[in-house]
């Protein structure tokens, strides 16, 4: 009998073991399921890639509002202009800033992913902290990016009801804009870098992506040889007026505002036809900078104000 009992015991302890085994298997699986690394042009994984990241050193600041319209969680921020953000800034209130340069603060923040640019010199010793995503920008326009990200971290639901939902709100806003201005109206992106003068392309945010892109009006065929190779060109006030379209968006901030109305006050920039239209749409750079699907967002909204007010 007692015999019995024993195996009995040990059979019932056995089965208990099993059992806690399995369910802290089951629990450490949720914890550490990964991202199958789906091939993408421009993307390299190094390490094990959490699909459900929880904490998320970022250093590729162009992606911040992608991560965050997908639900992925951001840690911290590289760039001022991501606090600044109107339209993401107020969900990095409690994140760290930090650069690729900080490696033993970023060691302490114990990140379970890294995201980096593909031109970071601090790539190597990023990859010895923590998994790393390293993303070559421009290799994909801002659509296929939402699509791309969603790839990785398994959110594809979320990135294609993104895609749906934006491209009705530029119909709208076709439908709206084709009753104030010409289709075939052409537009001049541009900001300060401290004095200097930069015009941008389409794929280097600051506007380029909805109003070349999304929006599909034209540059001038000046800025279309000069800018669109590079995605940036700095040019001289002297010659600003050779770039000039229809309209010019002028991205400005606090840190730029003595810069522009330096330009404005000149008489180069008084005698080009869209100065003198009244053509000239001052836009927050803190909102346009980026082209992710948040910012991409109010920035029709505010586009779309722009050239009522200018018309």
């Amino acid at each position: 009998m007692k015999k019995l009992f024993t195996a009995v015991l040990t059979l019932l302890t056995a089965l208990v073991l099993v059992a806690c085994g399995s369910q802290s298997q089951t629990k450490s699986s949720k914890t550490t399921e990964l991202s199958s690394k789906p091939k993408i042009t421009g993307y390299s994984y190094y390490g094990d890639i959490p699909k459900n990241p929880k904490k998320v050193a970022n250093f590729a600041y162009s992606y911040t509002g992608y991560l965050l319209k997908l639900g992925v969680n951001v840690s911290s921020y590289s760039l001022d202009l991501e606090k600044n953000s109107p339209v993401f800034g107020d969900q990095l209130k409690k994140a760290t800033k930090l650069t690729s340069d900080d490696t033993e603060a970023i060691a302490a923040e114990k990140p379970d992913l890294i995201i980096a640019f593909s031109t970071d010199q601090n790539l190597d010793k990023l990859k010895e902290i923590a998994p790393t995503l390293v993303i070559k920008y421009g290799a994909s326009d801002y659509l296929q990016t939402m699509t791309d990200l969603g790839k990785v971290f398994g959110k594809e639901k979320k990135a294609k009801a993104w895609l749906a939902s934006w491209d009705k709100q530029v119909a709208k806003a076709k439908k709206e804009l084709k009753d104030i201005i010409p289709s075939d109206s052409t537009f001049t992106v541009m900001d300060f870098y401290d004095k200097d003068i930069y015009l941008y392309g389409n794929n280097w945010g600051r506007g380029g992506e909805l109003v070349y892109k999304a929006l599909g009006y034209k540059a001038p065929q000046k800025v279309q040889d000069d800018v669109f190779k590079t995605g940036y060109f700095g040019v001289s006030q002297e010659v600003i007026g050779d770039y000039i379209g229809d309209y010019a968006l002028l991205n400005v901030d606090d840190s730029t505002s003595q810069a522009a109305a330096s330009l404005k006050e000149s008489d180069v920039w008084k005698n080009i036809s869209a100065v003198k239209s009244g053509h000239v749409l001052d836009v927050d750079k803190n909102l346009f900078y980026f082209s992710d699907p948040m910012s991409v967002e109010k920035q029709l909204t505010e586009f779309v104000a722009a050239v009522k007010k200018a018309n």
